[in-house]
């Protein structure tokens, strides 16, 4: 089957409302209003598609738990079929059991493990906490950031 070719998407610009300012005929409140219109309507879009696709996530799920079992079952890792290859993977989870130890560790391999080991990152309270605590210092190394966002909350 020869590969599919990538067709352009093409979007259609919607017709802009006039803009909000100062002599906008759109008030706030008619923002605010079309904001929440249109999450009701994504969220009742979404509802409907998860009902539909419900039965097909399931029915996935018992494939997924056939093939799982005769696999097993006949003691194999993989399945080449003609539609396709169904196979497990080993995936691999890390966990620190023994922090200080670790740091001991990664400080004395430092040119060795170290430095591809440790990945080094803080907390956005405590580095709040210390700031207050140090009249608006920040620790050492250390830099931040804003941005602002806007939250609308109904009425």
């Amino acid at each position: 089957m020869p590969p599919r070719s990538r067709r352009p998407v093409i979007v259609e610009p919607l017709s802009a409302p006039p803009a909000a300012g100062h002599n906008s005929l759109v008030t706030d409140d008619d923002l605010v209003g079309e904001n929440f219109k249109l999450e009701d309507q994504l969220k009742a879009g979404l509802a409907k598609y998860n009902e539909w696709a419900k039965p097909l996530q399931d029915r996935l799920k018992e494939i997924e738990a056939e093939i799982s079992r005769r696999l097993l079952e006949r003691k194999a890792d993989s399945t080449k079929t003609e539609h396709g290859t169904a196979y497990f993977s080993v995936i691999m989870n890390t966990k620190v059991e023994q922090r200080e130890a670790l740091i001991d560790f990664l400080m004395e391999q430092w040119d060795t493990w170290g430095n591809d080991m440790m990945l080094v990152n803080v907390t956005k309270d405590a580095v709040k906490r210390y700031m207050e605590e140090y009249s608006g210092q920040l620790p050492p190394g250390i830099s931040i950031s804003h941005f602002q966002r806007l939250n609308i909350k109904r009425s």
